[in-house]
């Protein structure tokens, strides 16, 4: 009796300093930082999501409770201009007193040009090692367009970022800082789980050509050295051009089977058009891992609507 005793007290201790300090206010651009956050403030409390599921991340209005989330936030973690260039000014006004982190300015991640080979950028030059670190910090800011924004399909880059919003969180609020780090660590080894099972199954010698709906898959493909056969749309959110499309044809004449990943709906005369010689197995899935409502698991169920869907590919 006793033991059950001390045991709830040192429960109810344990409990009281968890929750003594006032969480911070966080909020966050898109459903995969969400997730990332989420996992990190685990038991200390809840971030707010900017953007809604489903909407186009490019191009957004503000609902004035999305707003408003913005104004009381202490911290906003976001993947920067690269993606959403029309957060910058709802930032610079309606966050004054907030702490603004842009991920893609973290040290140390694996930043892709548009259409060339990975390589690691340092977010600031006081943290880049040589000068070339320092000339492609330098063309980050020139040039934004350059810059493949969907930074988050590197799982290498999550695991970063996680330490990051960690530290930035228990800068904070300190009292929780030790919740941070643990839950960060426990989220990282999450993610490393989820690698090791789509390597294992990007492995598989039953693995068909594999396309997707546009090109946001650079970074994935860049991690785990995996080459997709194609993008059906060779420009975001519109319909792929005559040209691109004969160059599918000749990707796609002599192929029996193929598996695309796609994000929405597609038009049937497109997909008819470019595989009508060939097996195809359609599987849904979202870059940004937008599936319905948003959940504190978002990123991991991100990487695993990716493991089943290629599994899916591989058995097709």
């Amino acid at each position: 009796m006793v033991k059950f005793f001390l045991v709830a007290i040192l429960s109810l201790t344990s409990y009281a300093k968890t929750s003594s300090a006032s969480p911070p206010q966080v909020t966050t651009d898109i459903a995969p930082v969400f997730g990332l956050v989420a996992q990190v403030m685990q038991g200390v409390g809840t971030p707010s999501l900017i953007i809604r599921p489903g909407s186009d991340a490019h191009h957004y209005n503000l609902r004035p409770s999305e707003a408003e989330n913005i104004q009381k936030a202490d911290a906003i973690f976001w993947i920067g201009t690269e993606l959403t260039p029309w957060l910058e000014t709802a930032l610079t006004n309606l966050a004054v007193n907030a702490k603004k982190i842009s991920l893609l300015d973290t040290p140390d991640i694996t930043i892709l040009e548009t259409g060339k080979p990975g390589h690691h950028h340092s977010g600031s030059p006081q943290h880049s090692n040589d000068d070339h670190d320092k000339h492609d910090d330098h063309d980050k800011h020139d040039d934004q367009n350059l810059i493949d924004a969907h930074a988050w399909l590197d799982p290498e880059n999550a695991r970063i970022w996680l330490k990051v919003i960690a530290e930035e969180l228990s800068l904070l609020n300190p009292e929780n800082a030790e919740i941070y780090k643990t839950n960060a660590t426990k989220a990282a080894n999450t993610v490393i789980d989820l690698e090791n099972r789509i390597r294992n199954i990007l492995a598989s010698r039953n693995m068909p050509p594999v396309f997707v709906q546009h090109a946001a898959f650079a970074y994935f493909e860049n991690y785990f050295n995996f080459e997709l056969a194609g993008a059906l749309y060779d420009r975001e959110n519109e319909p792929p051009s005559a040209t691109h499309i004969s160059k599918l044809h000749e990707l796609t004449k002599n192929t029996p089977k193929a598996c695309l990943l796609a994000e929405s709906s597609i038009e049937n005369n497109v997909i008819a058009s470019v595989f009508e010689h060939t097996d195809l197995l359609v599987q849904e899935v979202n870059p940004s891992g937008v599936r319905g409502s948003v959940s504190n698991l978002a990123y991991f169920e991100l990487l695993t609507a990716l493991a089943d869907s290629l599994q899916n590919c591989a058995q097709h």
